[in-house]
């Protein structure tokens, strides 16, 4: 890859190259010199773009002339704009033996990579939580927080865990809920 062509500027970000293209494009970073990456997952979008909730990226790593160097490793800063370059797949890898997209070691590694910026626990559990939402003011919040109360930005309301009857039974008398 003599050609410095790729590093002219882009205004892109890797989510919006991997809402374009999906996994399996290539990339290089302008900070990196002998290295060029695969991009293999991208987890859960949850916000709109272009940071789409900020999800992690997991990358293949080779040098230029097609060495594995590191495997399904975090891809850094991938909202970061002047950062990242898509680039053209590079000659050898039409005859080297790539990763499988699909491969299940992929969800294993992105589920370790959510779990340590705590991903996992905000977005795919709260999701899974039984839910009573509450009534709250501006001006009540506090109260609500105290209770152990959750904000859902999505819903513009205040919840609790189902399975809290303590703080549920608290949040009637003070009365957050109707009933």
């Amino acid at each position: 890859m003599p050609d410095e062509d790729w590093m002219e500027s882009r205004d892109v970000n890797v989510f919006e190259m991997f809402v374009a293209h999906g996994a399996g494009f290539w990339v290089r970073r302008t900070t990196w010199v002998g290295t060029c990456a695969r991009v293999v997952r991208v987890g859960a979008m949850t916000a709109p773009g272009p940071y789409f909730g900020n999800p992690s990226v997991l990358m293949d790593v080779y040098t230029l002339d097609g060495q594995l160097t590191d495997e399904a490793a975090q891809l850094p800063a991938a909202g970061t704009y002047k950062t990242w370059r898509q680039i053209e797949p590079p000659v050898w890898a039409v005859s080297a033996n790539l990763r499988q997209l699909e491969d299940p070691a992929l969800d294993a590694a992105l589920a370790r990579f959510d779990k340590k910026r705590h991903k996992s626990d905000s977005r795919q559990g709260a999701d899974k939580v039984e839910k009573i939402w509450l009534v709250v003011t501006y001006a009540q919040k506090e109260e609500a927080k105290k209770l152990g109360a959750r904000w859902s930005p999505t819903e513009k309301a205040w919840w609790l865990p189902a399975s809290n009857s303590a703080a549920i039974d608290e949040a009637r008398k003070l009365p957050f809920l109707s009933g």
